[in-house]
């Protein structure tokens, strides 16, 4: 999936011509710094967190680790849209941490109450994002 002569690899920029985000290794860089940080339960646990990210999402680890150390020159289409799938899942897992924590307060402090309307919002977001 790394390979630099396939036709749908895509190459290190963060905007097209039009101005629009781009697929790039930055970004899926960003994403996959994001999701081992979240997934790590202490210093000598990175590479465990990605093996269990892998695992999880059916990439391998070697894409995860060359993306995280930021050696990836390019990356695949398939490969991105993989990468990015799995940071929009780890987006609404944050999402539900987030409601679950506000349910609990929210019947102790009425000023929680304009959260859940917010935190649906963005996660009617992240769920148009997947569709895309």
């Amino acid at each position: 999936m790394w390979s630099s002569n396939s036709e749908n690899v895509v190459q290190a920029t963060e905007t097209n011509k039009q101005g629009n985000a781009a697929m790039s290794t930055a970004i899926a860089t960003e994403y996959v710094r994001k999701m081992v940080e979240r997934e790590t339960a202490g210093n000598g646990d990175v590479e465990n967190a990605v093996r269990r990210l892998a695992r999880k999402h059916g990439l391998s680890f070697w894409q995860i680790m060359h993306l995280r150390a930021g050696r990836a020159k390019s990356i695949t289409v398939d490969a991105f849209a993989a990468i990015r799938g799995a940071y929009l899942e780890y987006c609404e897992q944050q999402i539900n941490d987030l409601r679950l924590e506000v349910e609990e307060v929210r019947g102790r402090d009425d000023r929680f109450e304009d959260l859940v309307g917010e935190i649906q919002n963005l996660a009617e977001r992240v769920r148009q994002a997947k569709r895309k």
